[in-house]
């Protein structure tokens, strides 16, 4: 049944989302709220396709793809002539509405692209965008008369929970109509912010979105795909996770022309949508400054698109395609340092408009400033574009209280990074007064390890270094937690310390903290991601960390000793022998021919003699052995006398043995020992010196009781006894007082 012939009423002027229509049908009637799926047509509200072009224009393709704009026009004229109650319902209830408006704002042609052709496809195109953005207007007019009207908390609501719009939805509109109707757009998106706040935290998201687009980006051309390990990237790469295949796939083949240039149309797509979105909507630059999106810019203009160019040089595919990619590569490039600039313009604005704080807003300045200066690439190319010394030449005469501190390090990085020295020199002059006469220019921007290969333990005490010259009074461990946590950007961590924006982590920090040596077991878990706590974690037979273990020094059981006794290792001469050639090179050891001479006074070379004592010369009475030694002197002159007649057959002995053989001193002594002894002497058994004895009760053996007589009697021999005694002797002889 028709329902178009209903007329709407609204005396009272009702908000729509609270007025009821009276229905009749067949008699009955019937109360239905204004906005309701009663109001719906039952009408196929089709997609927009983008027109045919390339090998997609065959014969008739530009006919038939026509005739399907005509009624997705037709269908935009219907949806914008109905009433608005009818409009809203359509919008809410019908299945295809929605997606049938974003599909053209989907497929729209972005303003890099040049126009269709022909002529009358571009009318067609051009008509049908500007039914769209009528559309989408109408989305956010509460009020079109008195009667037909909504709350705005009602359009807030309905507009967020049902999907109207969204930031995609917003983006997709900046880059479609951003260009040549900045003001209708720029309203359009205040209007949505404004009725709805919390598009600005889903903007946040979409942003960190962004910044993960970009590191993607950043690593496929920095990736070698012929080997597994993660490429050569700043620290807040780190932790990124790529997409991960399934296990057991086939692995990433080598990136290709096709591949390449998705990704460069991607990156293009999005700076251009992120450009147009700061030009339209200037807040959007305080949720870029939440999500330091400025580092993302600064790093994938570093490290990413000089990839890119290699990348493209090697692929070598025909010429056009290449120009093409190239060509969209350096629109890119452009479009970076416009977002930038517009960032900047939005603070320069607000003052030169009068809008806020001057001061917070030249803060914010220079802010974004120091973190465009975290990289060398953007800001020479920036400079080269809108020179920086005439903005703050600007500033500066606006708000002479400006931080000269920061404003003097920003020209040094910048012209630290221009390879025209020239062009240094002259600009160095030109701004001789707003750098306060300090003309010496230092390379303060951080090395890479890209650039030069220095180790990341030398690199951080540089970096360390460059901090503490500026603020001395901070701990060499705080400051490198704060590089850790600005990408080991020096400019950065200054700003945020001077500025006191540090982040909440860095700020419950101790900022005399000392730098404290890392855990090696945490190093070695990290590595292996074994957890183990043993102290021969990785020494040189930790078969967990290492794959050459000298198996050779490992043994497992008792080992068997080489010697079986002290003798045993003395005799052996394996060491000696070894060292005969090494003696011989010195002529350390020879034969005694070869040492032999007539005028050699061999007197002394006998073992055991001695030169005596001139006795002439001593004028004192002669020395007098002690009775007590003289027995001890016979015996040991018996020894020596058979000790020498033992040594009378060496006569073939060399007279150059500085030592004697210890084996044939050891045999000697056994040889003298068995003589007195007599031939067959056995030592006698050990005496028995039991004085235990058995349990009382059961007598005692004689030797026992002779052994504790001979104790008795002899124990005053020992120490600790006869106490008494001597005691009694000392005080006889006058030693202790009775």
């Amino acid at each position: 049944m028709s329902n178009s012939s209903v007329l709407f009423n609204n005396p009272e002027n009702l908000p729509v989302e609270n007025v009821t229509i009276t229905v009749s049908s067949a008699g009955v009637l019937q109360r239905i709220n204004a906005l309701d799926t009663y109001w719906v047509e039952k009408r196929d509200l089709i997609l927009y396709e983008r027109p045919p072009s390339g090998c997609e224009l065959v014969l008739g393709a530009l006919d038939s793809w026509k005739t399907k704009i005509e009624v997705y026009i037709g269908n935009l004229k219907w949806l914008l002539g109905l009433e608005h109650y009818r409009f809203w319902s359509t919008i809410l209830y019908h299945p295809q509405c929605m997606d049938s408006l974003v599909s053209f704002i989907q497929e729209a042609t972005p303003p890099y692209m040049p126009p269709h052709e022909p002529y009358e496809v571009q009318q067609l195109y051009e008509e049908v965008r500007r039914l769209v953005l009528v559309v989408f207007s109408r989305l956010v007019t509460n009020k079109e008369n008195k009667s037909q009207w909504m709350t705005k908390d009602y359009m807030a609501d309905i507009i967020y929970n049902k999907f109207i719009f969204t930031i995609p939805v917003l983006w997709d509109i900046c880059v479609t109509y951003g260009v040549d109707n900045p003001r209708h757009v720029s309203r359009l998106l205040e209007a949505v912010f404004s009725l709805q706040p919390r598009y600005e935290a889903d903007a946040v998201q979409a942003l960190m979105f962004v910044q993960e687009s970009f590191k993607y980006i950043t690593m496929q051309v920095n990736k070698d795909y012929e080997s597994e390990e993660p490429p050569n990237l700043p620290e807040t790469f780190k932790g990124f996770s790529e997409i991960r295949r399934p296990s057991g796939s086939k692995g990433q083949d080598k990136i290709t022309m096709s591949v390449l240039k998705d990704l460069v149309v991607h990156m293009l797509d999005t700076a251009v949508t992120l450009r147009i979105f700061v030009e339209v909507y200037p807040k959007g630059v305080d949720m870029m400054k939440k999500t330091n999106f400025v580092l993302s810019i600064v790093q994938l203009y570093e490290y990413g698109i000089p990839q890119l160019y290699e990348t493209l040089l090697e692929l070598e595919e025909e010429g056009t395609q290449a120009e093409e990619v190239e060509g969209y590569i350096e629109l890119a490039r452009a479009e970076f340092i416009d977002i930038l600039r517009e960032m900047l313009a939005v603070y320069k604005n607000a003052i030169f408009n009068g809008e806020g704080s001057v001061a917070s807003n030249v803060e914010a300045y220079l802010s974004v400033m120091m973190e465009a200066l975290s990289e060398r690439l953007l800001i020479r190319d920036y400079q080269q574009c809108y020179p920086v010394q005439e903005d703050l030449e600007v500033l500066k005469q606006v708000y002479p209280d400006i931080d000269s501190v920061k404003t003097d390090f920003i020209l040094q990085a910048i012209y630290s990074n221009i390879e025209d020295k020239d062009f240094k020199q002259e600009e160095l002059h030109a701004t001789d007064n707003l750098m306060n006469g300090h003309l010496e220019t230092t390379d303060n921007s951080p090395t890479t390890s890209q650039e030069n290969d220095i180790p990341d333990k030398i690199r951080e005490e540089s970096l360390i270094s460059e901090v503490k010259d500026i603020l001395p009074h901070l701990g060499d461990g705080f400051i490198l937690k704060c590089l850790q946590h600005y990408g080991f950007s020096s400019e950065r961590v200054i700003n945020a310390v001077l500025e006191d924006t540090l982040a909440d982590s860095l700020r419950e920090l101790d900022r005399n903290l000392p730098i404290i040596p890392s855990d090696i077991l945490d190093e070695k878990f990290l590595e292996t991601g074994i957890a183990r706590l043993n102290v021969f974690d990785g020494d040189e037979f930790d078969i967990m960390t290492r794959d050459d273990v000298d198996l050779s020094r490992i043994h497992i059981g008792k080992k068997k000793e080489k010697y079986r006794d002290l003798g045993a290792m003395l005799d052996d001469k394996t060491m000696v022998k070894k060292r005969i050639d090494i003696y011989s090179k010195y002529n350390l050891v020879c034969d005694e021919e070869a040492v032999y001479s007539d005028e050699y006074d061999d007197t002394y070379d006998s073992d055991g003699v001695t030169p005596t004592a001139d006795v002439a010369d001593d004028a004192r009475r002669p020395f007098v052995t002690p009775r007590a030694l003289q027995q001890r002197q016979r015996d040991e002159s018996e020894d020596e006398s058979e000790e020498v007649e033992e040594e009378k057959p060496r006569e073939g002995a060399k007279s150059m043995d500085f030592c004697r053989n210890p084996e044939e001193m050891r045999a000697r002594r056994e040889a003298n020992m068995a003589a007195r002894r007599g031939k067959g002497y056995r030592p006698p058994p050990p005496r028995n010196t039991d004085v235990v004895g058995k349990q009382r009760g059961q007598g005692q053996e004689k030797e026992v009781l002779q052994n504790r007589d001979k104790k008795e009697k002899h124990k005053s021999s020992r120490g600790n006894h006869s106490r008494r005694q001597g005691a009694q002797w000392k005080r006889s002889q006058g030693m202790m007082p009775s």
